[in-house]
């Protein structure tokens, strides 16, 4: 039985270092994570034929570049051919396999430098070939999925009145779900639907849909790949996240509390997400909404209160954001075992709420026999949407709610090697399942990273922190 008390702080391994079920935090190449998540894997990504979506280690002979875009995307000639080859040739892991244009053609299509064909790279006294990256088709983000193709980034309006009731908490076993969920009780007018905005390498503009949570005046808890990811196919291109809408409490089409228009320079991951290749461990950031905040504002639908936010001490009781370590204090001595609340926006839904019972597996599960001090189990049936959703605990006795985790996703893919040691997958149909589920444990440096993104953010006229 895990002991919340026992929860180690900080890092098992300070950046730089090695050791510990995670190995480095240091980039160890293209796509790879570090010793234990490998959400992508060169040797797994490896063919022997021009396939896009792999590297392919070209061989002097076997044909030049047009060959292999013919080859790898079924293209005879042509147009067609051309600009694929000239999309291998361009990209980033490609250009260091670069040599001056030999030809008249090779000047008028690939004037900065064309992949060599040629045994002449460096690998100290041995000769060897380049292998190159051949770029996918289609492209699809690891956690938000394919998305559907949008016009317009604002919000659609839906002039029907909603009809709703409430969806009970899991406390102690008895677990409610697939209820119809009032969006203005507490906690629920707290989880924001994000509307999340992308880019695709090839230009065209889609959404999918994510969760966060509303934990200061204008700032909202979330999952850091929901903005900060890369496509699953090509582990060189990040995705671009041009705007995210965010809707606190929303139902549907229906945003009782309004909506906000947010860009790429209001949100932040933490330090370690980006450099440590996408560990779990790091996977938390935060959104902030623009002025004024809407914690702060008065709506109808609450009688003209404020809509408030979790954990605001002194307006809305029952709802804490603390460190697991302190829930001992409360009376809480384990979680292993507990039942679990998320709610979120599932992308099959068509954007209304959904209330999922979890079920505490681990507190600090294994990875290779070492405990992941960072991170939770639980069994709950999740998908794509609930991603960065809140995970609380309901204690029926003190009827007070604890914010325990941020929802990452998944233990495991279909491709790699599971890193934790209770984690299975299975492939059905087109889809990876995995069991159980992660979710980012809030301890003292995570809770400490929170409110330091909260307190930088200080509004100098009123003189308070934000």
């Amino acid at each position: 039985m895990n002991t919340l008390g026992l929860v180690e702080l900080g890092l098992e391994n300070p950046p730089g270092k090695t050791g510990g079920p995670f190995g480095s935090f240091n980039p160890p190449g293209p796509g790879i994570a570090s010793d234990g998540f490998q959400f992508e894997q060169v040797n797994s990504l490896m063919s022997d034929t021009p396939v896009p979506g792999h590297f392919y280690k070209i061989k002097y002979g076997g044909g030049g570049l047009l060959e292999t875009a013919g080859r790898a995307y079924g293209l005879k000639s042509g147009a067609e051919r051309l600009k694929r080859a000239q999309t291998i040739n361009s990209h980033p892991l490609n250009m260091k396999f670069w040599r001056p244009p030999g030809n008249a053609f090779e000047r008028k299509y690939f004037g900065k430098g064309v992949i060599s064909f040629l045994p002449r790279f460096t690998c100290g006294d041995r000769k060897c070939f380049a292998t190159i990256w051949i770029p996918p088709v289609t492209y699809i983000h690891p956690f938000l999925g394919l998305g559907t193709a949008v016009d317009s980034f604002d919000e659609p309006v839906d002039p029907r009145q909603p009809q709703r009731e409430w969806g009970e908490e899991s406390a102690f076993g008895h677990l409610s779900a697939r209820r119809h969920i009032d969006m203005t009780k507490v906690p629920f007018r707290w989880i924001c639907r994000l509307r999340v905005f992308l880019k695709q390498p090839d230009g065209k503009i889609k959404q999918s849909f994510a969760t966060g949570t509303l934990i200061g005046p204008r700032h909202v808890l979330t999952a850091a790949h929901v903005f900060d990811a890369n496509w699953a196919n090509d582990p060189t291109t990040p995705a671009e996240v041009l705007t995210i809408n965010v809707a606190a409490g929303a139902d549907g089409l229906r945003t009782p509390f309004s909506w906000s228009k947010t860009k790429p320079i209001d949100w932040q991951s933490h330090p370690h997400w980006r450099s440590s290749q996408f560990d779990p461990r790091f996977d938390f950031g935060l959104i902030r909404l623009p002025n004024p905040p809407i914690a702060y504002r008065r709506f109808g639908k609450l009688k003209n209160k404020m809509l408030s936010f979790w954990g605001n001490k002194g307006k809305v009781d029952d709802t804490f954001l603390l460190p697991v370590e302190a829930l001992p204090k409360h009376g809480i001595q384990t979680l292993t075992g507990k039942a679990l609340n998320l709610c979120g926006y599932r992308k099959h839904d068509n954007g209304r709420p959904i209330l999922v019972p979890a079920m505490v597996r681990s507190v600090s599960p294994t990875a290779r026999e070492r405990p992941v001090r960072q991170l939770i189990t639980y069994a709950a049936d999740t998908s794509q949407g609930i991603s960065g959703s809140p995970v609380w605990y309901w204690d029926e006795k003190s009827k007070r709610r604890y914010l325990i985790a941020v929802h990452h996703g998944g233990c495991g893919n279909c491709e790699t090697p599971p890193a934790l040691d209770d984690c299975t997958t299975q492939q059905v149909g087109e889809d990876c399942t995995s069991d159980p589920k992660i979710g980012v444990l809030l301890t003292r440096q995570v809770v400490r990273q929170i409110r330091d993104w909260i307190n930088e953010d200080y509004d100098a006229k009123r003189g308070v922190a934000l």
